[in-house]
């Protein structure tokens, strides 16, 4: 039986390692995030935020909701490899299709934002490079790699991952000792640890799939990925023109400095993403091949990833000194805005655990329902915050969560009823 008891017959030992491994990759990962914040100058520090939030967004939309399909696929035909080959080869297909829509207009979006604030030509045409090689590493295994998670091999990923955290922090103590950490050694730091990654993910892959030339995706598995990219993809460029947006709106209204001070308080992120490695390595499949007690599982699920964010917004009222102290002196006088960075993460972490366990299930209709609720938050938002600071910038994106809860549960209640009329 795959219900509630899944959370209880979870492998306690394997989740356990499993978070240990998170927790080491992402604290390494947190350290040298926070030391670049610390030692990085506050203009070279607020065009890196510029840059990573740029990173994320090539992830999510060259994804453009393919992901979404893909693992539903996985969820049905799972363990048979040859159909998991298959499904691999279909998601790869319609993300390869969806980046030569994509990338351009990223890429562009970029120059314009690092020209903005103060980027000179020959650090765009780096940084833009950098990026397209960025993408050509995350397309090779951020989507194949749920093939790992599926058949249990999570430790061997924490430890890849763990080892190029360690080497990428050894590497800034190595640049800040030499004196040349600043912009474009970050960024292309952050890119050589996603093309170190490639090669062992895709080798054990490679063991696990069938032996021989690659299977052609089938039509059947085509036509429900991109029926999943049509309803998503513009849903998707709005998740990430909300983090543009934001960026916007500072650029416009405050300065390069409150990009810095927001990009710096948001990196207390970073210890709440072992939570997210958690969701998709453990969380997913176990809500994908469920059969009974969905809703209850659901709340169970949902409630324990943000466990470890409500244990943050505790640190942030009582001991805030704590994570300013983390994200370095030149911002230790943002006592406010840290409790506000730290709601709005646990929040958001949530929404997000909440929204991608419905919608890796394949139940994804209401999922535009986020953009008229999130343009509502921008029309509104000029009217009660001041959109200068960062603790408006924060209170902005707050606003964004509302959009996800509401398509979440719309999902998850309009697939609950389609399915007891059948």
């Amino acid at each position: 039986m795959r219900g509630p008891e899944a959370v209880g017959r979870l492998p306690i030992a394997r989740a356990a390692q499993f978070m240990a491994g998170s927790a080491a990759a992402q604290g390494l990962s947190a350290v040298s995030g926070l030391l670049f914040a610390r030692w990085m100058t506050v203009g070279d520090y607020g065009l890196y935020v510029v840059v990573i939030t740029i990173m994320g967004a090539i992830t999510v939309l060259t994804k453009g909701g393919a992901h979404l399909g893909y693992t539903a696929i996985l969820g049905r035909v799972w363990p048979d490899m040859q159909r998991a080959a298959e499904a691999v080869e279909a998601a790869l297909t319609t993300r390869r299709l969806i980046s030569l829509v994509v990338m351009p207009l990223v890429l562009a979006a970029t120059a314009a934002l690092l020209l903005a604030n103060g980027a000179t030509p020959w650090q765009i045409g780096a940084i833009l490079l950098l990026l397209a090689a960025f993408w050509w590493a995350d397309m090779r295994t951020r989507l194949v790699d749920q093939i790992l998670f599926f058949s249990r091999q999570t430790t061997r990923v924490q430890m890849l991952d763990t080892g190029l955290a360690l080497l990428r922090l050894l590497a800034v103590l190595a640049l800040y000792w030499l004196g040349w950490l600043d912009l474009l050694p970050a960024v292309a730091l952050g890119v050589l640890v996603a093309v170190l990654r490639v090669r062992p993910i895709l080798i054990w892959i490679g063991r696990l799939l069938p032996a021989g030339p690659r299977p052609a995706p089938r039509p059947e598995d085509l036509a429900e990925i991109r029926a999943g990219v049509r309803r998503q993809l513009p849903v998707e460029f709005y998740y990430v023109l909300q983090g543009q947006i934001v960026l916007a709106v500072l650029t416009v209204f405050g300065s390069v400095s409150e990009v810095a001070a927001l990009g710096a308080l948001t990196r207390i992120n970073q210890l709440l993403v072992p939570v997210e490695l958690f969701t998709y390595a453990f969380c997913v499949p176990i809500f994908a091949q469920a059969r009974d007690g969905i809703g209850r599982l659901y709340l169970q699920l949902v409630g324990l990833t943000m466990v470890p964010g409500a244990v943050l917004v505790i640190v942030a009222l009582f001991f805030p000194w704590i994570l300013l102290w983390l994200v370095g002196p030149n911002y230790a006088g943002f006592e406010t805005e840290i409790v506000i960075a730290a709601v709005v993460l646990m929040l958001s972490r949530g929404a997000r655990t909440a929204w991608n366990l419905v919608a890796h299930r394949g139940w994804v209709r209401f999922s535009w329902v986020q953009i008229p609720v999130g343009l509502a938050g921008c029309a509104i938002a000029p009217f009660f915050l001041d959109l200068g600071t960062v603790e408006g910038a924060l209170l902005l994106q707050l606003s964004f969560t509302l959009g996800l809860v509401v398509a979440a549960v719309l999902d998850f209640i309009s697939a609950r009823r389609a399915s007891a009329a059948q």
